[in-house]
């Protein structure tokens, strides 16, 4: 099983594990074991306000919804809640192999990239709309974002 194969089945699977509401799926085929687990989603924090337009350009789209907000039910810490303004697959980092845009605990000036969005084949870098420090990163490379998803918190 080549590589292109292997990673068609890992999406089926992944599909399926969604569709069906599994917690697990797993197969083996010749000399290869394949077994995906869900995680719990992300929490999405519904918020108040103007809301980004959905059909604008992917540049200006990539400014974050931003509401400071104290610690609440849904368990994430007080500061400002830096949302996916359009739904795509989150990166840390510019390539694979480089270091992440940020860390827990670092600190970030207004317009430092945090992340970035692919939608499209576009690669959408997301900024910091404030000064502060990065207390939570809520997804992990490669994970699907949904449009308002809180990705990251930052205490100013």
């Amino acid at each position: 099983m080549d590589i292109k194969e292997l990673k068609d089945v890992a999406v089926e699977l992944m599909d399926a594990l969604k569709a069906r509401g599994l917690g697990e799926v797993e197969i083996e085929a010749e000399d290869v074991r394949v077994c995906i687990r869900a995680k719990e989603p992300a929490p999405v924090m519904a918020v108040s306000g103007p809301a980004a337009a959905a059909s604008a350009p992917a540049a200006s789209a990539a400014a974050p919804t931003e509401e400071a907000a104290p610690a609440s039910s849904d368990g994430l810490p007080a500061g400002t809640r830096v949302e996916a303004p359009l739904v795509g697959v989150f990166y840390s980092a510019p390539t694979p192999d480089a270091p992440p845009f940020v860390l827990v605990g670092q600190k970030v000036k207004k317009g430092d990239t945090l992340f970035i969005i692919e939608a499209m084949k576009t690669m959408n870098e997301i900024k910091a709309p404030c000064d502060g420090t990065v207390v939570r990163i809520l997804a992990q490379p490669g994970d699907l974002v949904e449009y308002k998803q809180v990705v990251v918190v930052i205490e100013e």
